[in-house]
């Protein structure tokens, strides 16, 4: 199917094409799950949880540790009972009367079992058992192993007798040929040290206990503290607008992070009362600019729809109004270009050669008006920069010093090399600026001879578009007068080696 301009079109639905340029509209980005609690109350939680799982973890190491040492000394203390009974009797056994001399043995170690004290037992051969107790751990099922004289050896057993726990040692005794006569063992009931490790787990936990409470408070008053004033920003940060941007936020404690957030949101609001009071004053200035031709073209327009102008009249009054036209065409033409340095979008920039910039400069300029322009710049000296930009800098120089100083008037250009940097200096043997201008002619709208007034009308922004030129080359302008009269301009740049092949 074709098109009545020839152009032929597939006989198929055209596949979606999105929107290019500004009118793209880019999908919402989904917005991060709400926090429920405050910083404060989280900051709070995470210590209080760290200082739990410290408590807790000090408190299973150290009942771990003593549970072990307990069991430890249990241990050492059935083994000396054991050795001590070897001790007494002798080893290998010569007395025939085992049976009296472990009776004796036995009365004399403790005439009663107690809970310190530790079971004492012995059996015979002939199954006898005589013992310290009226506990029978012989009758112990898990007993019956350790205490048979086949099986006779020294060993640690943990048994269960009446529903309670022992830790017991056996040691086999024997005669002089070795064969084993009787098993001699030592209990101890495994209460008393899981009591002793219990009760010092619950001393520690109780302690914990109050320590995660105190600490969970201190943290929380301490978190409500740092935070203050960062309440306190945001309070003030959300007062703050186009009627009361003088409010700042009051800090009077160290220089940690929380200082220095201050600081910053203060020195923000310090650069954004400048920045809306220098934009009311570029507005208004915009406007008075502005209004002044648009009453001149106006008053003039008037005057011809009346009538009753000869011809000669006629072309006066349009003269004029294209001349105030023009007016606020290089007006608006200066505004843009400031909008655009001010947006400081990145340029690509090159290695220039500074001698050759300045003479294409110089010439230029010439075509302004009858004047001397002398330029002097070494050669091979070389600066980073775009080249229109660094060019419309010097051409408005220039032709500041081409509008200030009379025909046949001398301009110089001059370059001076130094460390690590260039001076280029623009002078003229005009009339010069007067002291109290000086530190404002580089402002917006600003002109020499008053804010608003001038002979040339010219716009007051050419030197502050050369200085924000300046400033994004990383470089430096000022202004002052030639001792001998006359104004004078210096440029610092940042010098680079030269290219290779240059």
């Amino acid at each position: 199917m074709s098109r009545p301009d020839g152009d032929v079109t597939p006989d198929r639905a055209p596949e979606a094409v999105a929107p290019a340029g500004p009118a793209s509209v880019a999908a919402p980005a989904e917005r991060a799950p709400r926090r429920r609690l405050s910083t404060s109350v989280r900051v709070a939680l995470a210590v209080t949880l760290v200082l739990a799982v410290g408590v807790w973890s000090l408190a299973t190491f150290a009942y771990l540790s003593v549970s072990q040492r307990l069991g430890a000394d249990v241990d050492r203390t059935l083994l000396r009972e054991a050795e001590s009974y070897s001790a007494a009797l002798g080893q290998p056994a010569k007395n025939a009367d085992l049976a009296g001399q472990t009776r004796a043995y036995l009365q004399a170690r403790a005439s009663a079992y107690s809970a310190t004290n530790p079971i004492l037992l012995v059996r015979f051969a002939d199954g006898r058992v005589i013992s310290n107790s009226s506990v029978k751990l012989e009758s112990s099922a898990a007993n019956t192993r350790a205490l048979d004289l086949k099986m006779a050896d020294r060993r640690f057993l943990t048994l269960s007798f009446l529903g309670r726990s022992y830790r017991a040692v056996t040691a086999p005794v024997r005669d002089t040929s070795g064969t084993p006569v009787a098993v001699f063992e030592s209990a101890l009931p495994t209460s008393l040290a899981d009591d002793v490790a219990t009760q010092l787990l619950t001393t520690l936990v109780l302690a914990g206990s109050v320590v995660v409470l105190l600490g969970a408070m201190l943290s929380a008053w301490a978190a409500r503290a740092s935070l203050r004033p960062l309440r306190r920003a945001a309070s003030t940060a959300s007062q703050v607008g186009h009627s009361s941007l003088t409010r700042r936020i009051g800090y009077n404690g160290p220089d940690d992070e929380v200082g220095q957030l201050v600081s910053a949101i203060n020195a923000m609001l310090d650069r954004l009362e400048i920045a809306f009071g220098e934009q009311r004053r570029f507005t208004a200035d915009a406007s008075h600019e502005l209004r002044t031709p648009l009453a001149v073209v106006a008053g003039h327009m008037e005057v011809l729809k009346r009538g009753g102008l000869t011809d000669e009249e006629k072309h006066e009054e349009l003269d004029l109004v294209a001349h105030e036209t023009d007016r606020m065409s290089r007006l608006v033409d200066d505004l843009l270009a400031l909008a655009r340095l001010d947006a400081g979008k990145p340029r690509a920039y090159q290695a220039l050669e500074l001698s050759t910039l300045l003479l294409e400069a110089a010439a230029r300029a010439r075509g302004l008006g009858d004047r001397v322009i002398e330029v002097k710049a070494p050669a091979d000296v070389w600066v980073s920069g775009e080249p229109d930009q660094l060019m419309q800098a010097m051409l408005n120089l220039l032709g500041n010093a081409v509008a200030h100083t009379g025909a046949g008037g001398h301009v110089w250009l001059r370059a001076t090399p130094g460390i690590g940097g260039v001076a280029i200096e623009v002078s003229d043997d005009g009339p010069g600026i007067q002291d109290e201008d000086l530190p404002r002619v580089f402002d917006r709208f600003y002109r020499a001879q008053g804010p608003r007034r001038g002979e040339r009308g010219g716009s007051g922004l050419g030197l502050a578009i050369t200085k924000r030129l300046i400033e994004l080359h990383g470089g430096d302008i000022h202004a002052s007068n030639r001792p001998e009269g006359g104004a004078r301009f210096t440029i610092v740049l940042k010098r680079i080696p030269a290219p290779p092949g240059a």
